[in-house]
């Protein structure tokens, strides 16, 4: 009986026929599969997506952001980076190291560097490449200090790299005799206090004889205002001469913003003798502020 049921069991349910065109068929679709996983897990085991890359190590985008990336990687501490802009080959003659060793100097006189800020001019075509005059701003809590730079940058294609990079010499004091010019130099006093903050620098714009509040009154008067306000930068924004001026003090109109959420204008008298910042006047708008 038992032998007989099996037969039934085999005659109703027969062992389907194969078809060896479709079993070599699932088969080279297993082994794809397979080989593709084998392709795309690398991927997913390195990360996949470029979303974690850190933007410092992104290739520059142009020769500004190049000149940029140079200066700001260098005076960071940032050496490894800094080169990493480099030219196959280049030696600058300001190195990362140099760059360091400026805001090192600055951070001894002021007191720490809290932040810098770098901005450049628009490129121009030159004999090694294209050239960037840029600042440098070593910013602090007791006063910003600027430098200026040239960088040159090489272009290959769509890459980008510094070929060399030199630190500008500060412009040649006026020699004895020369005529200066009232207004730059009332520009470059109170740029010195509202701008910079440094007393020091701008005492040594003034007279024997000066009169009016001293850069500390000014500076500490400043300093109520963003207490009031923010942190503000300062910005000298034009100067006109004073032509009722009797001879030989020049009065210069010197307009001033302090620029933070608020936006508030100022407008001085500077008086000028010779080479010289004689007098301060009009200053009770902010010298107010500290009173109030």
């Amino acid at each position: 009986m038992g032998g007989g049921r099996g037969e039934v069991e085999e005659a109703e349910f027969p062992e389907p026929a194969r078809t060896w065109t479709r079993v070599g068929a699932l088969v080279g679709g297993w082994v794809l599969l397979l080989a593709l996983g084998g392709w795309v897990a690398p991927g997913f085991a390195s990360g996949g997506s470029t979303e974690d890359t850190d933007p410092r190590d992104e290739a520059p985008t142009d020769a500004v952001n190049a000149a940029a990336r140079y200066l700001r990687f260098g005076s960071n501490n940032d050496a490894s980076r800094a080169e990493d802009t480099l030219c196959d080959g280049a030696s600058p003659e300001l190195t990362a190291g140099d760059l360091d060793v400026i805001r090192e100097t600055y951070g001894e006189e002021l007191g720490g560097i809290s932040d810098i800020d770098v901005s450049t001019d628009a490129p121009v075509a030159s004999a090694d490449g294209i050239s960037i005059a840029a600042t440098v701003t070593y910013i602090s809590q007791g006063g910003q200090r600027p430098e200026e730079f040239t960088v040159t940058v090489q272009e290959d294609g769509d890459s980008f790299c510094v070929y060399n990079a030199v630190q500008l010499e500060p412009e040649p004091t006026d020699e004895p005799g020369s005529e200066v010019d009232p207004e730059a130099l009332a520009s470059d006093f109170i740029a010195t206090v509202v701008r910079l903050r440094d007393s020091e620098a701008a005492a040594e714009y003034q007279c024997d004889t000066y009169t009016g509040p001293t850069p500390d009154d000014l500076i500490s008067a400043i300093a109520e205002w963003e207490a009031l306000n923010s942190d503000a930068t300062g910005e000298v924004l034009d100067t006109t001469l004073v032509e009722d001026a009797e001879a030989p003090i020049t009065m210069v109109n010197v307009e001033t913003e302090l620029k933070a959420f608020n936006v508030e204008a100022f407008a001085f008298t500077v008086g000028v003798q010779g080479d010289c910042v004689d007098s301060l006047e009009d200053v009770d708008g902010l010298l107010d502020v500290a009173e109030d």
